[in-house]
């Protein structure tokens, strides 16, 4: 790379719009990661940079295949699964698992913006824990009816319910009461993803987008609270949970997502040792399967070597072309926080460790450069 993009400075002019002659050539170094790095220096900011600095191994010591990452993440591959695979710390195989979150949610976030969708919307809530089963979470999912395209996953905290012995009892009691900062966190996050179904209205085909969901009491509060003006944008059917889950059930893309992620991610897969220890890690992992599904997997493989078909973007709406040209960078030219703008809030969120882990107050560790 002779000539830098923009300024990676998030404050600089340059970062947004970079125009003339507005840096210099400082000379370069060498790494054991690379034979020769050119440096360069912005004039207007004076940050000094490299061609590192807009590689997704920035700040890293060591090259690791992220495509080889991504395929045994949606195959129900562990933290230590990888390890040993990558022969890396499980602290380098989280890193790297960050690193490419960020780049599926920037990617993701780009592809989606301003679509048109021609379809109506399912949302579900995907029931799971973290650390403790008395610490369960709602993630809900909004997706598309008739193309599966999940367009949006949101954290919700819950506490444990069901059937406990009186030891249980006790020890969930104590636990409630410092989990009650989280007390209607299932209504606020349906809250956003209603948010979000309007924002697709506005790109809709459809006058009266339908959005369809289970007989939940919290989603039909949210859609009473719901002022005038949006009240006739949105028409809310429920459905019943018990009805047989087919290809007839209005609900059946949110119920082949749950049945994919327990399938294919090893933070839900029933009956295991393979849970989740921390909230947001757990959800960066779901979110590169998110993008995975998205625009990488097929949208129907009905035999055997038939797995070059539309993806569900594509079946959605979004041009195969510009897939393509996220997927050639998605593994080497970083992504910055900044510039990759509108991202959903709960995308945000997680990209700044926002998602705390519950009964954990130090919040996570979030590196300096991943704010720009």
């Amino acid at each position: 790379m002779n000539h830098p993009p923009f300024c990676p400075n998030p404050y600089c002019p340059n970062h947004f719009q970079a125009a003339g002659p507005w840096f210099i050539k400082t000379g370069s170094y060498h790494s054991k990661t690379a034979p020769r790095i050119q440096k360069f220096k912005c004039k207007t900011c004076g940050l000094s940079f490299s061609t590192r600095t807009f590689s997704i191994d920035y700040w890293t010591h060591r090259h690791i295949c992220y495509h080889t990452i991504l395929c045994h993440l949606v195959t129900s591959s562990g933290i230590r699964d990888l390890s040993r695979i990558l022969n890396a710390s499980c602290c380098t195989v989280t890193d790297r698992i960050r690193r490419l979150a960020h780049q599926c949610l920037a990617a993701s976030a780009s592809l989606s913006c301003n679509m048109e969708i021609a379809e109506d919307l399912v949302a579900d809530g995907f029931e799971s824990f973290v650390c403790s089963q008395y610490l369960p979470n709602n993630i809900h999912i909004l997706a598309g009816k008739k193309s599966q395209f999940w367009f949006l996953s949101d954290y919700a905290q819950l506490t444990r319910k069901g059937r406990m012995t009186d030891y249980q009892k006790r020890k969930n009691k104590l636990i409630k009461e410092h989990l009650k900062l989280y007390k209607g966190s299932v209504y606020h996050s349906f809250q956003r993803v209603v948010e979000k179904t309007l924002e697709l209205q506005n790109h809709s085909k459809k006058k009266l987008l339908s959005l369809y969901t289970d007989e939940h009491k919290q989603y039909q509060q949210v859609m009473k609270d719901l002022p005038a003006v949006a009240t006739g944008r949105i028409e809310h059917h429920r459905i019943s949970s018990k009805r047989i889950r087919d290809l007839h059930n209005p609900l059946f893309s949110v119920n082949y997502l749950d049945r994919e992620i327990r399938k294919d991610n090893s933070d839900h897969v029933r009956q295991t040792v393979q849970f989740a220890r921390n909230t947001g890690n757990m959800m960066e992992r779901l979110e590169v399967y998110r993008f995975y599904h998205n625009f990488m997997k097929p949208y129907r493989i009905r035999g055997k070597g038939d797995g070059k078909g539309p993806t569900h973007g594509q079946v959605a709406g979004i041009d195969g072309r510009k897939i393509a040209w996220q997927l050639r960078s998605l593994f080497t030219q970083r992504r910055f926080f900044l510039r990759n703008q509108p991202m959903p809030p709960s995308s945000r969120e997680l990209w700044l460790k926002g998602v705390q882990t519950p009964l954990r107050w130090k919040a996570d560790y979030l590196p300096s450069y991943a704010w720009a």
